[in-house]
């Protein structure tokens, strides 16, 4: 069972990894190993409030001989305390800071001290802060570490120590040292950068060489499409090598790393060539599969532009095809492939935490068009990010036509939408006599909750315990989706007489789909195979929390400040027949919390 546990938990299937626990802590009620899972499950879903409640159902706090129980409080209550709000964060950081400092005492370890000593200086203890800071210091002088990654973590706690003591030059020192230890671990550099920056804040330091340490910043590329030099209106060799040079300058200069964007003929094949020959990670956001997208995009521009693509293609770290259509059948399906890429270079800076840089090879020149290169450059410069331009004119660019307008059924409508499937998880254990109490008590504030949804959704409809909404946009769903899991938190299901392993969990997909009329109803709704993946994801989803599709976290980290957070769960299978969903988990933070807080100086330099 463990084994099996442990395999759905690495491959972020957490909703079945979860449900086995419960099923194992009922089978074998005095293991606690299933128990502390299933509240690591939902720890890292987000569903915070759940796993407090399960921390506390099952007594894990007792367990002051178990380091993994005692540092799973303690990471919980971190967690909380840096998305809480006002008074909040300070007893919330307080209680982190005295059970991990506890575990500091057992151990002698300087992860648990420099948790215990920054969590601390969050809560206003000054000097328990600095006593800690010092005594870490001592522990890490006498840590040997072998292994490349402990080295570094060493290093890090040093920097750290040095840091809440005061002393920015020394722990300037610790951390290049550190990150020299190990040059390839950035995400462990950026949650490393990530607490000094909120050190720095409390403290009121500065600290500008936290920026030249960053990681490589993640970059969203764009630009014009254009035929190959064998055409008598195509760029000539002297002038694409100029262009070759110019990206080359622009990736150095802008310490480009992981690049997003398509592969068509032109602009994005110059940047993904230019990328590839640098060793930087490619990630290929397609609106359509490969040889669709090819035969659009690639091949009407001739030359070698195919050859170039495959040879890319061959080389990217990762293809993302956004949708399985069989065409490119609108303008729709461009623009939600440009949004998830921008969305997903964004979401790659903050895990990195440093800024993400836009690159666009295109004319400087306005466009109606709801989709493309100046689209592109409209959305990203309104979300206030850096963009560095690379003008091209005097070219004949190749325009295409998304979709055959011949086969468009008038009765239908391609769109884009961002959709809510939400079920109450375990209505199937309310007794036949509380029925009517779940509908007029859960169901009915559900109903009265999307009622005050403002901007109302589009579309909504309702089945038994589970409902659907559809919004023009993420970050609707997203505050919709917020409210209706706060609404279901204030319940009090114990005075209701109804069963306390009810949950609410809501599944959140975007993505292009066809509008009409619903033949038995004749209502407008959605069909298509996005709202199916829709509907599949609420079933994955863990019960007390908000998982979405990447396109729908894309979309929103280009649409939305900080209010809400996406976290990554990991690759989910959803159905048999479909492939697997990289899935997230959303909640709201208030504005003025330390994870927030920190967030917009990750994004500093834009």
């Amino acid at each position: 069972m463990r084994r099996i546990i442990l395999e759905r938990f690495n491959q972020g299937d957490l909703a079945r990894a979860y449900d086995l626990c419960l099923a194992a802590t009922a089978q074998y009620p005095d293991d606690g190993w299933f128990k502390h899972r299933a509240v690591l499950c939902l720890v890292r879903s987000g569903a915070l409030e759940r796993a407090e409640y399960d921390f506390r159902r099952f007594r894990l706090a007792e367990a002051s001989h178990d380091e993994d129980s005692l540092a799973l409080g303690a990471r919980l209550r971190k967690s909380m305390a840096l998305e809480a709000s006002g008074s909040q964060v300070q007893a919330l950081a307080r209680v982190a800071a005295g059970q991990y400092d506890r575990i500091f005492a057992q151990t002698g370890g300087h992860y648990p001290g420099i948790n215990a000593a920054t969590l601390y200086l969050l809560a206003g203890d000054r000097a328990r802060s600095d006593e800690l800071a010092r005594q870490v210091l001592g522990s890490c002088r006498n840590a040997r570490p072998v292994e490349a990654e402990d080295a570094y973590y060493r290093l890090a706690s040093q920097a750290e120590a040095h840091l809440l003591l005061g002393d920015a030059g020394a722990a300037q020192m610790a951390l290049q040292s550190a990150i020299a230890c190990d040059r390839d671990n950035t995400m462990a550099h950026a949650t490393t950068i990530r607490q000094l920056r909120m050190v720095v804040r409390l403290l009121q330091l500065e600290a500008p060489w936290l920026r030249d340490l960053e990681p490589p910043r993640p970059c969203h590329f764009a630009g014009h499409l254009f035929r190959c030099a064998v055409d008598a209106d195509g760029i000539a060799p002297a002038r694409e090598a100029g262009l070759a040079l110019t990206l080359a300058d622009a990736f150095e200069r802008e310490r480009i790393g992981p690049a997003y964007g398509a592969i068509a003929a032109g602009a994005d094949i110059l940047v993904a060539e230019a990328a590839i020959s640098r060793g930087n990670e490619l990630h290929l956001v397609l609106p359509v599969p490969v040889n669709v997208f090819i035969d659009a995009s690639v091949r009407p521009l001739g030359g070698k532009w195919v050859q170039r693509c495959e040879a890319c293609l061959s080389s990217a770290a990762a293809i993302h095809e956004v949708t399985t259509d069989r065409k490119l059948l609108s303008g729709e399906h461009i623009r939600f492939a440009s949004e998830v890429a921008m969305g997903l270079a964004r979401m790659r800076a903050s895990a990195l935490a440093t800024s993400p840089v836009q690159l666009l090879i295109c004319e400087d020149a306005a466009s109606a068009r709801r989709f493309g290169t100046a689209h592109d450059r409209n959305v990203w410069s309104e979300a206030g990010l850096d963009q560095v331009m690379v003008p091209v004119s005097g070219l004949e660019r190749y325009r295409a036509a998304p979709g055959d307008a011949g086969v468009r059924d008038p009765d239908f409508e391609q769109v884009l939408r961002a959709m809510l499937f939400v079920d109450v998880c375990g209505s199937s254990t309310v007794a036949d006599d509380l029925v009517p109490v779940f509908v007029k008590s859960i169901m009915r504030v559900l109903a009265q909750v999307c009622e005050r949804i403002d901007p109302a959704p589009l579309h909504a409809n309702s089945w038994g315990d589970g409902l659907f909404l559809a919004f023009h946009g993420v970050d609707e769903a997203a505050r919709a989706a917020d409210q209706l899991r706060s609404a279901f938190s204030a319940l009090d299901l114990s005075a209701l007489g109804l069963p306390d392993g009810l949950a609410l969990r809501i599944g959140g997909h975007y993505g292009p789909v066809h509008e009409g009329e619903d033949p038995l109803r004749r209502v407008p709704t959605l069909f298509g195979g996005q709202v199916a993946i829709a509907s599949r994801i609420e079933r994955a989803t863990v019960p007390g929390s908000i998982f979405v599709s990447a396109p729908f976290a894309a979309a929103l980290a280009m649409a939305s400040g900080s209010e809400f957070r996406c976290e990554y769960v990991g690759q989910t299978a959803i159905d048999a027949y479909m492939p697997d969903v990289g899935m997230y988990s959303l909640r709201a933070v208030a504005a003025d919390c330390p994870a927030a807080q920190d967030e917009a100086a990750s994004a500093g330099r834009a």
